[in-house]
């Protein structure tokens, strides 16, 4: 923790989960968080980079209340699984209610930050785990910044003032393709995207493969695994090969910390330096319930 996260600035005591990145938060009820604790907060996500909030107990109201808290929330654009009741809440979950999915079951697949098309980077994510599989199912994240601090320093240089390209558009239809590759046909994703959807789609979004935190300085690998429609300046194919194997690298074990969810969890991460992925879990036998919120960056 930084020392900031160390003070009491912080209405409650961060510990480690591992040497990696993470912190958990016990004995705390996210509902009394204050407007003035939100920025030594704020600092204590960016340093963790994850941090995870035990035995919550949030309405979806008292989730939106939260995410409002700390500031503007993004609204997904697949709309069929917000939340009727708190749109600004996306569900993930396999439970099915008179035959209809009530979430999105195959939400996370491959590496990835959230929400890189949106108008605005989206700064922090947050999930509250409603229903938790007994076995499987664990979030995995990897540090962004320790990826790139362990590649040779010459590999940085060259890596240095390259661009990727991602649309949503090469994400949702590389998903498309992972699921009927694994044989999986009882996904909610539609073959087409509406008129809509395709404008937001398409739009192509161009970042530093090495970026730079604007709020600590660090640099991070930035990329997208699923979304990557190539590298500027190279041929697509071989543009995206040299961003999936720079991935590869960069979210082995040494890298990493797995979350395994406990019902309750709210977790809280910070886009900025870190990848992640939705891990599998057995979807015939087990419930899954989470509630996602996404607040976009203040710059």
């Amino acid at each position: 923790m930084s020392a900031l996260a160390k003070t009491n600035e912080l209405p409650f005591a961060p510990s480690p989960l591992s040497p990696v990145l993470g912190a958990e938060v016990r004995g705390y009820d996210v509902k009394t968080l204050t407007a003035r604790d939100v920025p030594a907060l704020k600092v204590c996500v960016r340093d963790a980079q994850v941090l995870v909030f035990r035995d919550q107990n949030l309405t979806p109201q008292e989730m939106v209340g939260f995410l409002r808290m700390i500031g503007e929330p993004q609204y997904h654009v697949l709309k069929r699984f917000l939340m009727s009741e708190a749109p600004e809440l996306y569900v993930l979950s396999n439970v099915k209610e008179e035959g209809q999915p009530v979430g999105n079951a195959y939400e996370g697949m491959g590496w990835h930050t959230d929400l890189k098309g949106q108008d605005k980077r989206t700064a922090f994510t947050v999930l509250y785990g409603r229903e938790i599989p007994p076995e499987g199912g664990h979030t995995c994240f990897a540090s962004m910044y320790r990826a790139y601090e362990a590649l040779p320093a010459e590999r940085r240089r060259e890596l240095d003032g390259m661009k990727f390209i991602y649309t949503y558009e090469t994400q949702y239809y590389n998903r498309l393709k992972l699921l009927a590759d694994k044989g999986i046909t009882d996904h909610s994703y539609s073959t087409s995207l509406s008129p809509e959807q395709m404008e937001y789609a398409k739009r192509r979004h161009v970042n530093p493969i090495v970026d730079v935190n604007p709020y600590n300085g660090r640099k991070w690998l930035h990329m997208a695994t699923g979304g990557c429609a190539g590298v500027e300046g190279m041929e697509d194919e071989a543009g995206v090969k040299l961003v999936l194997d720079l991935a590869d690298f960069a979210t082995s074990a040494p890298f990493r910390y797995d979350h395994a969810w406990r019902v309750n969890d709210l977790v809280m991460w910070d886009n900025y330096g870190l990848f992640h992925v939705a891990g599998e879990y057995d979807k015939q036998k087990h419930r899954r319930l989470i509630w996602r919120g996404s607040i976009a960056d203040e710059r």
